[in-house]
């Protein structure tokens, strides 16, 4: 259930982002003349199409190979790409011009100086400026158009549960506590005696009834000894074979001996346990129907923009 509440989540957002698109300032289309496609008679130019190579495709690309340039048949190919979402975005736009939807200018504001803070100056302020209110603007004509219209009923929820059973399986769980003694892989014998004799202090303390939590406090070298050594619930295959293999084999409240694994020694506590069930309609409900939401919401868009393409007139130029 939860990958596919992520699935739908990031495919929505992918979406989003395409929708937005670039939101160019006019000037920098002013800048070159050559017009490359027109949307209800809007031109859209090249110099468009070169500012996004330049201020955000190339970067991205320099980054994850430095001096590296982008093969042709890749250019191009990204170009194309870059004008679909501009033709996108021009219609977009338009709409919400037709429709009298416009951006929050206290909200840019925010939004202006939420990005300044983690950027570097390389966009204008006043380019950066109308590229937010472009990606405003559009994110509020799909809000109104199309999400604020979007329901999932407790019926459609519950056709789902039912026709997709296995996503609502939940395997058996235990919820743990260790201390760990790390031991690098490369640990002298001399190093790795140390970290014995230390663990096996702990599980004395352990045995005799000192407080566990407070002992991996005190003790462990993990990321969870801050916790008390907490690692909560997990499943089958979320840990390495030695340490799982005990964790699953105690009883609850019940401590282990000492357990060698490739990060050191531990001592496990099981705090409880969770059989393999089926996860009721009623606990999966509201997290289902937000999933189906996100899914429905992504798929009307889609169809959404899609026919408001077919009912612009778009021309892109050979």
């Amino acid at each position: 259930m939860e990958d596919y509440m992520k699935r739908t989540a990031l495919t929505l957002v992918v979406w989003t982002m395409v929708l937005i698109g670039l939101g160019l300032p006019a000037y920098v289309a002013a800048q070159d003349q050559e017009v490359i496609a027109t949307v209800n008679g809007e031109e859209i130019y090249q110099s468009e199409i070169d500012f996004i190579m330049e201020t955000f495709v190339m970067p991205q690309v320099q980054a994850q190979n430095p001096n590296q340039e982008l093969p042709e048949a890749q250019k191009q190919q990204v170009e194309q790409n870059i004008i679909n979402q501009l033709v996108t975005q021009k219609v977009l736009l338009q709409k919400a011009a037709e429709l009298g939807i416009t951006a929050d200018e206290a909200q840019v504001d925010q939004r202006m100086e939420a990005i300044k803070a983690q950027q570097t100056d390389d966009i204008p302020e006043d380019q950066l400026r109308e590229l937010i209110a472009n990606e405003m603007v559009i994110q509020n004509l799909i809000q109104q158009e199309v999400i604020d219209n979007l329901t999932i009923s407790d019926e459609e929820a519950q056709q789902y549960y039912d026709e997709q059973p296995e996503q609502f399986n939940e395997p058996e769980q235990v919820q743990a506590s260790h201390i760990l003694i790390k031991v690098a892989p490369d640990a002298t014998q001399e190093e790795k005696d140390t970290a014995k004799e230390k663990i096996d202090e702990v599980l004395a303390k352990a045995q005799e009834g000192e407080d566990f939590g407070e002992l991996a406090k005190e003790y462990s070298e993990g990321p969870s000894g801050a916790q008390g050594g907490d690692l909560g619930f997990f499943p089958r295959g979320s840990m390495v074979q030695p340490f799982e293999d005990v964790a699953f084999s105690l009883d609850i409240g019940e401590i282990s001996d000492v357990v060698l694994t490739q990060f050191g020694y531990h001592i496990i506590k099981v705090t409880d346990k969770q059989a393999e069930r089926k996860i009721p309609f009623e606990e999966a409900k509201e997290r289902l129907k937000q999933g189906l939401l996100q899914q429905k919401t992504n798929q009307e868009v889609q169809t959404w923009v899609e026919q408001l393409r077919e009912e612009a007139t778009i021309e892109i130029m050979e």
